[in-house]
C-alpha cells in the first residue's frame, strides 16, 4: 500500500504579515523554525522513502533536517506550489478589497473560476497538482511518500483523492506546520 504523509509548510515571515505568498519566496519565521524541529522530531522515527517539496525555501527549511536524518534527497516540483496569486503577490486580502474593489468583487462572485490577474485560478492550480499526484502516485508504488507543499496544494491533494473534484477545497483546514 502507498502512504501519503501531506506536510504544510512551517510559518513564514509572509504568512505572519497575512500577505498572498504563493510564489513569493517567503522565510520560515522564528515561529517556524521551530515549528519545524518539532516536526522532525515528530516524524523522525517514520517510514519515509521519498521526499517532495516545492522549490521555496520555506518547503525545503521545513523538512530539511527530517531528509538529513533519513537520508533521503530531497525533490523539488514546481507543479507542486502554491497558486499563483499573479499581480496580487505581497497582498492582503483586505489591501486587495480596499485598493481593487471590483477585482476583489468578481473573486468572491467567480469563485474557483476566477483567475488572478497574470495568475490561476483554483480550478486551474487543482488539474495541474492532480496531474502532478497521479505522476507521484504511479512512481512510488507501495512506498511511503512525504510531500511537503502549501495550504492551497494539499487542500487540492485532498480534494482528489477523497472526491476527484475541486469543490471541497475549502472543506479542509490546514494550518502551518501540520501534518496530513
Amino acid at each position: 500500500m502507498t502512504r501519503l504523509i501531506l506536510v504544510r509548510h512551517c510559518t513564514t515571515i509572509c504568512n505572519e504579515g497575512g500577505v498572498l505568498s504563493g510564489l513569493t519566496d517567503s522565510k520560515l519565521s522564528e515561529k517556524g523554525k521551530l515549528q519545524a524541529n518539532k516536526l522532525t522530531e515528530f516524524l523522525k522515527n517514520e517510514k519515509i522513502d521519498k521526499i517532495y517539496t516545492t522549490p521555496f525555501s520555506r518547503t525545503k527549511e521545513t523538512v530539511k533536517n527530517l531528509a538529513k536524518i533519513k537520508n533521503i534527497q530531497i525533490e523539488e516540483s514546481d507543479l507542486l506550489n502554491e497558486i499563483n496569486f499573479g499581480d496580487f503577490e505581497g497582498l492582503s486580502f483586505k489591501k486587495i478589497e480596499k485598493d481593487y474593489p471590483k477585482e476583489f468583487e468578481k473573486m468572491i462572485k467567480e469563485g474557483f473560476e476566477y483567475k488572478y490577474p497574470n495568475g490561476e485560478s483554483l480550478i486551474d492550480t487543482f488539474h495541474r497538482i492532480k496531474n502532478q499526484i497521479d505522476i507521484i502516485l504511479e512512481q512510488n508504488k507501495n512506498k511511503s511518500i512525504l510531500i511537503c507543499s502549501h495550504g492551497g496544494t494539499i487542500r487540492n491533494i485532498i480534494s482528489y483523492l477523497l472526491c476527484n473534484d475541486y469543490k471541497y477545497h475549502w472543506n479542509f483546514r490546514v494550518d502551518n506546520g501540520s501534518i496530513t
